[in-house]
């Protein structure tokens, strides 16, 4: 491995992950805000948790060292600093807003416009690294030299991994939560339009598997230690919770029914994917009005008012019931 390869694996990385992106845009521009605003604020947490320490790697590593070794290459170094303040104004504009559309005072729109400008503003820089740096590179390095700027890379690299995060917040968990748990119903309803009758089922065991444990332990976790807080705002009594769990509930025993229903020889296949789409659809929505509820009223409570010991317990009970390919 090469310090060159290392930059350019890592930049493919960032570019995979910005495509994932398009799905994003679409769902703000669809109008459906609660999951968007959830996946808005960890692609936000990915700007910072993973690019700010690779422009800090390479500010600390490569620039100075080319600064020194190609003063030829002034101009093209002092660009591509210029670059890196853009994106660390961009990256702080994002965590902000982020936080602002969770808290409904930024709107999709504005999410939109944030992200497509970053997104080519950071596609734009590495195509300009990947041009100049591999070839500065390649001319002034030695084998010996090269290596020990790659172990200075990793170091710094690992540094930036190593820096306490503080610990997320039972609010942040659940987003994350009801963020991963949307994902698998809409690669569910993509593969069920597509009428991959197995894949379809494979997302939809996988989805609602997972949001019935996780519904199990807020009832039986969660629920009763919210229970005990009392002086509940409107919108958060503790029956609401239960009810809108209950209906969930319901609703997802009669898709999976119908779901079990289908038949890839089924001549009306397509037709009966068709008419269930609205129920779908209703479904989302419920999960959706419910997630709101629950990220605006009853985890924040428990974030504010239960000690540090019982937050805990339900964070550690929370994570307990996730699947093992539960990511991001």
């Amino acid at each position: 491995m090469s310090l060159t390869r290392q930059l350019r694996d890592e930049h493919d990385q960032i570019r995979r992950r910005l495509r994932e992106w398009d799905d994003l845009l679409v769902e703000l521009e669809s109008g459906i805000g609660t999951f968007a605003a959830l996946r808005l604020k960890e692609e936000a947490q990915w700007t910072r948790s993973e690019i700010m320490p690779h422009l800090e790697a390479e500010e600390a590593v490569v620039f100075p060292m080319l600064s020194k070794r190609t003063p030829e290459a002034s101009e093209t170094l002092r660009r591509l600093s210029d670059d890196h303040a853009q994106l660390r104004e961009l990256i702080a504009q994002l965590s902000e807003l982020a936080w602002k559309r969770q808290l409904g005072t930024a709107t999709n729109l504005q999410a939109q416009e944030l992200l497509k400008t970053f997104r080519w503003r950071l596609l734009d820089h590495i195509a300009r690294e990947d041009g100049a740096l591999p070839p500065l590179l390649l001319q002034t390095l030695s084998a010996d030299e090269d290596a020990e700027l790659l172990r200075r890379w990793q170091e710094q690299i690992a540094s930036a991994a190593s820096q306490p995060v503080p610990s997320p917040t039972l609010t942040d968990l659940n987003g994350r939560i009801h963020a991963w748990l949307d994902e698998c119903l809409l690669r569910h309803l993509e593969a069920l339009t597509a009428l991959d009758l197995e894949g379809a089922k494979n997302w939809w065991r996988k989805f609602a598997d997972a949001l019935i444990a996780h519904a199990q332990v807020e009832d039986s976790v969660a629920l009763p230690v919210y229970e005990r807080l009392g002086n509940f705002p409107e919108g958060g009594q503790p029956s609401l919770f239960d009810a809108e769990h209950k209906g969930i509930e319901r609703m997802l025993r009669s898709l999976t029914q119908r779901l079990e229903s289908l038949s890839p020889s089924d001549p009306s296949l397509r037709r009966r994917i068709v008419v269930s789409l609205d129920r779908y659809m209703l479904f989302r929505h419920l999960i959706e009005h419910h997630t709101l509820r629950e990220q605006n009223i009853f985890y924040p409570l428990l974030d504010e008012k239960v000690d540090d010991d019982e937050k805990e317990h339900i964070k550690a009970a929370l994570q307990s019931a996730l699947p093992p390919d539960f990511a991001r």
